[in-house]
């Protein structure tokens, strides 16, 4: 009973983060143009947080979305399936597509390092995950 509301929770903030997302990805110009403004950065700066974040936009989505799958085959029983496998694969693959996008970026502006190996570190935990799924499924 516990587990199921855990898993309802999860669902719930993989919809809000959905939310957030879509958000973000609107209001990022105004955000961006303030920090630069603000924090008396480079006019440049402004161009290259946003040529970085709009092509992470639909990965982010992506994940979020294998996630909410990922979920809802936790809550039918069918945590260790097959679908389960790809999902965790496909959303280890974004996060290193993810990861490669920021560690360029990296080079102009370094924060976007620490998102990269963030991501990179990210896409390894859940390739891992996903082979003890397929362990746990074989046996």
């Amino acid at each position: 009973m516990e587990n199921n509301k855990a898993l309802k929770l999860c669902l719930l903030l993989t919809n809000i983060f959905f939310g957030i997302l879509i958000v973000f990805t609107v209001a990022l110009p105004f955000m961006v143009t303030w920090y630069v403004e603000t924090m008396r950065r480079s006019a440049s700066l402004a161009a290259t947080i946003l040529v970085t974040c709009y092509p992470c936009v639909p990965f982010v989505a992506a994940i979020l979305v294998f996630l909410k799958k990922l979920l809802k085959n936790a809550a039918s029983d069918r945590l260790f399936s097959v679908d389960s496998q790809t999902y965790l694969k496909r959303i280890a693959v974004c996060s290193i597509i993810i990861a490669a996008i920021t560690f360029v970026a990296g080079k102009f502006y370094l924060p976007f390092l620490i998102v990269g190996a963030t991501f990179a570190f990210l896409s390894l935990l859940i390739f891992s995950l996903k082979n003890i799924f397929a362990s746990v499924k074989s046996e």
